[in-house]
């Protein structure tokens, strides 16, 4: 009789060195992202993009100082001069655009840059050198100074304060914060580069660059 041949046995010793390589980078990738969702910090969240029926106090924060952005008044001398461009230049376009790029407008601390008005938008040139309100100290900040009257005026139930936060300027803007979670105001803030144009679109929401 015939012996009957074994088949050669299929070693798995390969196999099993790929698997444990595979679980063993597995594992390393579930506590890396541990790690690394543990330093997550947890931001305020800006309403800037979303409706509220809040009304927004808008104040910038450059140079370690406080700007407040009249936004009402600013778009008033935005129209007022935009009429005037229309009745100088009597309908040319070109006279119109000229006009537009050299016309000067200034409110507070800012200058208009009215070439953005054509599509609905305000856009706002710091003025060199314009100083703002240095808050140096929360503890001296009372009621009778720029920033304690600001929130001395405001009603927490009808209107908020949005903080547009230049790169140099975090320390200050901490400070007015704080102030401001002390009476009970809602509080958003938009991180700005320093050479990031302060723009409104035409119902008012701050227009970021892309």
């Amino acid at each position: 009789m015939a012996k009957r041949t074994r088949g050669a046995s299929v070693r798995l010793d390969s196999f099993l060195d790929i698997m444990t390589c595979l679980v063993g980078v597995l594992v390393l990738i579930i506590m890396l992202t541990g790690i690394d969702a543990a330093q997550i910090q947890v931001l305020i969240p800006t309403p800037l993009g979303h409706a509220t029926d809040r009304r927004q106090i808008i104040i910038e924060c450059r140079n370690n100082m406080l700007y407040r952005i009249a936004l009402d008044k600013i778009r008033e001398k935005a129209v007022e001069a935009l009429d005037e461009i229309s009745d100088e230049a009597g309908g040319d376009m070109i006279k119109v655009m000229q006009l537009l790029a050299e016309r000067r407008v200034r409110v507070g601390g800012y200058e208009l840059d009215l070439t953005h008005a054509l599509s609905g938008h305000v856009a706002l040139v710091p003025v060199p050198g314009e100083e703002g309100y240095a808050l140096r100290s929360i503890e001296t900040e009372t009621p009778d100074k720029w920033f304690g009257r600001i929130l001395a005026h405001l009603d927490p139930k009808e209107e908020m304060l949005t903080f547009l936060v230049r790169d140099d300027s975090y320390a200050v803007f901490k400070r007015a914060r704080a102030l401001a979670w002390q009476k009970k105001i809602e509080v958003a803030y938009e991180l700005l580069d320093a050479r990031d144009v302060i723009r409104f679109g035409p119902g008012g929401e701050l227009v970021l660059a892309q």
